[in-house]
């Protein structure tokens, strides 16, 4: 990669992201949008903010805070807070779905841990996911197994793919509130990727209780956590397979490989041994599975269902952003940091050497920027955080 190049990239992306931020909420505070054409702010790019607070802390935290000031009173976290359809200009608070990847709990407790929040900031991040926590054992348990069920398609967030999107699973729940469950031959489903989120969660209230002082809760939350994860073994992997699927209500594993078992590993649901068994035989040889050219494909790509039409906006196909700012979070957790220095380059030349608008999406043969038909969608945000952590990474590239 050419140092003058990524340089002038770098600087180009710390200009651009500033466009990103914006007043938005009922509280009127800047945010970070998620940039690319989305109007709003999304509770899936939390994580963004683990990122930006180095930066720009005031606006990550605000990034946080601003689900709290919109949690319903029955404990549910908007999903987005969005310019969409609506007269208010600050937006306005959705609930249709879950859409949550990265714990509540846990990001907002790092970012305000980076950013140097008072204690008052961690109560009430405990009590809001604690009533989320509550939420979701109300709501999403209907089949009693103690694991989180699926009811629509973007309560995972992914879009088009078609491990969600098909008939039988409505886009969003009735009457766009994520309590509703519409039951059909494949909804309510037993989720990989939401459990992992609670399991996630659990442990990350369990830190949170222990730093408040609350050591009887915190020991209640690992409990809950060391049965969440006997019950995702139980019922959700498939040995034969060494993979996890979601499971339909007849019982038979919904069978598609995507990357929703990337989750897993983000929310530190497997230990060294396990996910070395799973990462081996799916992320390990080149130009198979998850790993072309261009990893993390949305979908193995020798999966039957990948999509090799590569649509704009594929959760079931694409190598998206969002997965790999993710990967930033897990790969080194994992001790996987030479095959992170390798996605994290791949991503950032894909970038620099095509000089592109920095997509959501990559085509993950080429590395070419998979790009609306209908508008060019740029400045995507966590495509602009991956060449910025590049060059805090490469200090070197920038000399």
């Amino acid at each position: 990669m050419d140092n003058s190049r990524f340089k002038a990239k770098f600087e180009e992306a710390r200009s651009r992201i500033s466009n990103n931020f914006r007043e938005l909420g009922p509280s009127r505070k800047r945010v970070l949008l998620c940039g690319g054409g989305y109007p709003g702010i999304w509770l899936e790019h939390n994580q963004d903010n683990l990122f930006t607070a180095d930066f720009a802390p005031e606006e990550a935290w605000n990034s946080m805070e601003i689900f709290m000031d919109c949690q319903r009173e029955d404990g549910l976290f908007p999903f987005a807070v969005w310019l969409i359809n609506t007269p208010d200009p600050y937006g306005e608070p959705q609930y249709w779905h879950i859409q949550s990847i990265l714990p509540f709990a846990r990001c907002a407790m790092e970012v305000a841990d980076k950013v140097g929040k008072p204690e008052s900031s961690y109560v009430r991040i405990y009590d809001a996911a604690c009533r989320f926590d509550r939420w979701l054992e109300t709501y999403r348990d209907t089949r009693k197994t103690g694991l989180v069920e699926m009811f629509c398609t973007w309560d995972t967030g992914h879009d088009n793919s078609p491990r969600v999107q098909c008939p039988e699973i409505p886009l969003a729940c009735p009457g766009e509130n994520a309590c509703n469950p519409k039951q059909t031959a494949l909804v309510p489903m037993l989720s990989v990727d939401l459990s992992a989120m609670r399991y996630g969660a659990l442990e990350a209230l369990a830190r949170l209780a222990s730093r408040l002082g609350k050591d009887r809760e915190a020991e209640e939350f690992l409990e809950k956590r060391a049965l969440l994860r006997d019950r995702i073994f139980k019922h959700l992997y498939d040995p034969e397979d060494e993979f996890f699927y979601d499971v339909r209500p007849d019982g038979k594993f919904h069978k598609f490989r995507s990357e929703h078992v990337t989750r897993l590993f983000l929310n530190r649901v497997l230990t060294q041994t396990e996910f070395d068994r799973v990462y081996e035989r799916y992320f390990t040889t080149e130009g198979r599975e998850f790993r072309p050219a261009f990893p993390i494909p949305s979908m193995s790509v020798d999966d039957l269902s990948f999509d090799r039409r590569l649509p704009h906006n594929s959760w079931g196909c694409n190598s998206q952003a969002l997965t790999m700012l993710r990967a930033l979070l897990w790969m080194k957790e994992y001790h996987r940091e030479e095959d992170l220095e390798t996605f994290h380059r791949k991503w950032v030349e894909s970038t620099v050497d095509r000089d592109t608008d920095y997509p959501q999406e990559l085509d993950p043969f080429t590395g070419a920027p998979i790009l609306s038909a209908k508008s060019k969608l740029k400045d995507y945000t966590p495509t602009l955080l991956l060449v910025l952590e590049y060059g805090k990474k490469h200090p070197e590239l920038l000399a």
